[in-house]
């Protein structure tokens, strides 16, 4: 009697290994999945950022002295909307404010507001000739006041 020796897999081995390969899928798709949802908070980061940067830029640019206070207001950047919370408070230093800015998205109806993006910065007070009695309270700024030059003609060198 002579006994076949089969070469193949045994039923046995190939379901050992279709469980290992199910297994590595899942874990797989986990780590895709977790991949996607850190891409879309990043990228919600990123564009909040911009909001508080630009709006961080407004106050500062604009050359305005803020008053003390919290202003909330709903911002509309590339058809979102956006809650920006700026509070201001008195600075650490003489003639500074702290500026607190929080950003996140506009929430639902019923909803709690959610922070996306929190930064803070300090303003200084925007230099005037009337306030620093002329260009002597700020060496080596124009007497007539921030960006100041003199008074000629279009093209004509001060």
């Amino acid at each position: 009697m002579t006994r076949r020796h089969s070469r193949g897999f045994t039923l046995v081995e190939i379901l050992v290994s279709l469980v290992i390969l199910a297994g590595v899928a899942i874990v797989l798709a986990d780590t895709i999945g977790a991949g996607a949802v850190a891409h879309t908070r990043l990228d919600d980061t990123t564009r909040a950022w911009r909001v508080a940067s630009d709006k961080l830029v407004e106050l500062q640019v604009y050359q305005r002295w803020p008053g003390i206070g919290v202003q909330d207001e709903t911002i509309e950047r590339n058809d979102e909307r956006w809650m920006v919370r700026t509070k201001i408070s008195s600075g650490p230093y003489a003639d500074t404010r702290r500026v607190d800015i929080e950003v996140g998205p506009e929430p639902e109806p019923g909803k709690e507001r959610l922070v996306t993006w929190s930064v803070f910065s300090l303003l200084g007070k925007p230099y005037t000739a009337a306030t620093a009695g002329g260009a002597g309270g700020n060496p080596g700024a124009p007497a007539a006041g921030f960006g100041s030059g003199s008074a000629g003609t279009a093209g004509e060198q001060p």
